[in-house]
Formats: structure tokens, sequence, C-alpha cells
């Protein structure tokens, strides 16, 4: 039998094996390289000629029509600063304070349901006591006259009073006013000579005026009285009362 050698052969395929190992050695030391896609072209980029220019809006075009405004003076120009208008003050008023004397007429009631006709100085003197009041002080000096009936004469009365006073406008430049008056009073009265009484007691009077410049006025007062009788026949007192209605005229200085 022939024995063939396998030397050449055995080292043929060892070289071979070898190759292989280096090869597959080399190409684990490269690094790896991942796919990366490629970015798309813009359809303008594609197609240069198919581009569009921008058109303009209308708002853009009304826009650029409308004039140009400039500021720069507006904002440049200094602006006054902003004024208050003050409150005026109200003027002082008028002080109608003084003397005054005055004349009155009218009705009075003395003895029961006999009207007789009655008249009246008065004087006094009053002072500011604010824009539209005045108070003071009064003495008056008064007569009812003498009056008849079937059967009675009813003689004069004589009173006098003395009391204070205070007057009140609607209005610091109203001339239009009011007025209370009150003090006390006296009189003596009688009928047919023969009977008589004297009276005492206090006044209450209320009424509305009018001035007429600084130094005139016009009023009417209603007064009530309040007295107490005294009888010389029976010499004893009764609660009474007496009423007078004036139109009257005064002058203050």
């Amino acid at each position: 039998m022939k024995y063939s050698n396998p030397g050449p052969a055995m080292g043929a395929l060892v070289i071979g094996a070898c190759l292989v190992v280096a090869t597959t050695a080399q190409a684990q030391n490269q690094p790896l390289q991942t796919w990366t896609p490629q970015p798309q072209a813009q359809p303008q980029e594609m197609d240069p000629a198919k581009r569009v220019p921008a058109t303009t809006t209308g708002a853009t075009r009304t826009a650029d029509a409308l004039p140009v405004v400039d500021t720069t003076a507006a904002q440049a120009a200094p602006v006054a600063p902003a004024t208050y208008a003050t409150p005026d003050r109200p003027a002082p008023y008028a002080n109608r304070g003084g003397f005054f004397v005055g004349v009155h007429g009218g009705k009075g009631e003395v003895y029961a349901d006999v009207e007789q006709t009655a008249r009246m100085l008065s004087a006094g003197y009053r002072w500011q006591a604010g824009a539209v009041t005045l108070v003071g002080i009064e003495v008056a000096r008064g007569q009812l006259a003498e009056k008849r009936d079937t059967w009675f004469r009813y003689d004069e009365v004589d009173y006098a009073s003395i009391g204070a006073n205070a007057r009140f406008n609607f209005g610091r430049n109203n001339p239009v006013y009011a007025l209370v008056r009150a003090g006390y009073w006296a009189a003596e009265a009688s009928i047919d000579n023969q009977w008589s009484a004297d009276i005492d007691g206090a006044y209450v009077g209320v009424g509305v005026g009018a001035d007429f410049g600084r130094h005139f006025n016009m009023s009417l007062v209603y007064t009530n009285h309040v007295y107490f009788e005294n009888y010389n026949y029976w010499n004893d007192y009764d609660v009474n009362r007496a009423d007078t209605l004036m139109l009257g005229a005064e002058v203050r200085f």
C-alpha cells in the first residue's frame, strides 16, 4: 500500500485559516457606521423655476397709502399742568342790624266779642346774629279805640309793653322774613267810666314781613296777650286773653 504525504496540504489549510482570522479581527477594529437619511429638498430648491414672489396684502397696501403723521412736535411740546378752579367763597352777609321805629294799625279784642281799632308805636334795636337772623329788644305803646254798642260804651284801652324780638329771613338774599316777639305788657280798661280793670301779663306774637331796601320794611303780626283781670267790685283776679292783628311799617337806621 502507498501512503500519501499530508504535509503540503495541511500547511495550506493552516495558512488559509490564519488569513480568515486576521481579516475578521481587522473588521472588528473598524468603527460602526450608521445609516442617516438625506434631507428632502424644498420644492423651491428642487425647482427654482416654480418659485412665486410673495404678494402684498390689501392691509399692507392701505397702510402704505396712509399719510405719515409727524408726532415729534407733539411729543416735544410741553404739557401744561391741569388747573382746578377754587370754589367761590360766599360773600359776607349784609348787616341789617340797628335802631328801628315802627307804626302799626289793625284790630284788637280785649272784651269778649268786641272788636276795637288798634294802633301801636314801637321802637328798639336789633343785632345781626347770623347770615339771616336778627335779634333785639323792643318797647311799645298801644291803644284800642273806644267803641259803643246798643247797651255799653267800651272805653279806650291804653297799654305798654317791653320784650324781645327776632327776625329770620328765608335766605341770605331773600327779603321775606318771619318774626317772633315776646315780653311783658300791662293795660287799663273801663266800661262807661264806671267799671275798670288793671290788667297785665305776657304776650307772644308771630308774623311775616318783607324788606324794601336797607332801611324800610312792612310786616303783618298777630299777638296774643295773656293777662290777669282785677275786678274792683269783687277784688279778685281772672286769667283772660286779648288779641291784636296789625299791619306795620318800620324804619331802620
